[in-house]
């Protein structure tokens, strides 16, 4: 099998010089050179594709034809080189490239919305992929370097190499039916639900497996009676007086007709957060990470 010629993208500028101006003063005065390498340079590329690319004449230089589908040819691959080069570089000063990003379900209900809006108004050249799972699938995802970031609820033991950034305070509250004995308390507290079923989300896909610890550290645990895949679908059955469930404070925005949430006496966090691969971070996730942790000024949590 016959080799393919090795040509820089040197010798190819040189010659759409020439190609160009068809005079090799003009063209060495272009490139800022003296016209004898510039001839030598022509004559090496002509070797190195044992084609000719000019006709020569005492006064003139003329495209062959090899030489003129060589000058379209070169003007195209070096717009396309330039291109990409400018890609690579808005990639690398975080402009431009992909981030693939985990979320849970309320991790856009909050600050977080307004914010990856505006970062992608001022970053046209940046696409987000918003992949919704839990925290769990998360964390073995970013594992397997196959997100760049994920946002959950209360990321702590983390892999190794795995750091998190807290995005804002959250707690979790009570959510409960409209006429339930204790909807008339300003405040709950979490040893009162001893006895009450549960409706919650699976445990696998949500904050329920820390939500049963502490409920566990208050010398019980949930009977949970109802395990559903929504949380819309949560908020219905307890409306319809199924039970009661832990959830955080950002669901009160559904604003569920017969719920009501109450904070909890004795307060329990569901901070999120954003984690991500300190070691693997690309530019512009890290321009995204720090859009979400900056505060403005007299911004609270």
């Amino acid at each position: 099998m016959e080799s393919m010629p090795r040509t820089d993208l040197k010798l190819l500028r040189y010659f759409l010089a020439v190609a160009e101006e068809l005079h090799f003063g003009r063209a060495a005065a272009r490139l800022n050179m003296s016209q004898p390498p510039l001839s030598l340079h022509i004559k090496e590329l002509e070797q190195q594709l044992n084609t000719q690319l000019f006709v020569r004449h005492s006064r003139s230089v003329i495209l062959t034809h090899a030489g003129k589908v060589l000058m379209e040819e070169t003007r195209q691959l070096l717009a396309r080189t330039r291109q990409t080069l400018a890609r690579v570089e808005q990639i690398g000063r975080g402009e431009s490239g992909r981030i693939e990003l985990g979320i849970v379900g309320t991790a856009l209900w909050g600050r977080a919305r307004p914010v990856i809006r505006r970062f992608m108004e001022q970053h046209p050249g940046v696409e987000i992929r918003f992949r919704e799972k839990s925290p769990g699938l998360q964390q073995a995802l970013l594992e397997r370097h196959e997100l760049d970031a994920g946002i959950w609820r209360m990321a702590h033991d983390l892999a190794p190499g795995l750091v998190s950034v807290r995005l804002h305070e959250a707690a979790f509250w009570v959510a409960l039916p409209a006429d339930h004995l204790l909807a008339g308390r300003q405040v709950i507290s979490l040893g009162e639900l001893r006895h009450e079923s549960f409706v919650t989300l699976p445990a696998v896909h949500s904050d329920w497996s820390f939500l049963q610890k502490a409920c566990a550290q208050e010398g019980f645990w949930p009977e949970i009676v109802r395990e559903v895949v929504e949380p819309q679908t949560v908020l219905a059955l307890i409306s319809m007086g199924m039970g009661v469930t832990l959830m955080a404070d950002s669901y009160q925005q559904m604003n569920w007709p017969g719920v009501v949430f109450r904070p909890l006496a004795t307060r329990i966090a569901a901070d999120l957060y954003i984690v991500y691969d300190e070691q693997r971070v690309t530019p512009v996730t890290m321009r995204l990470i720090t859009a979400l942790t900056e505060r403005e000024e007299g911004e609270q949590e």
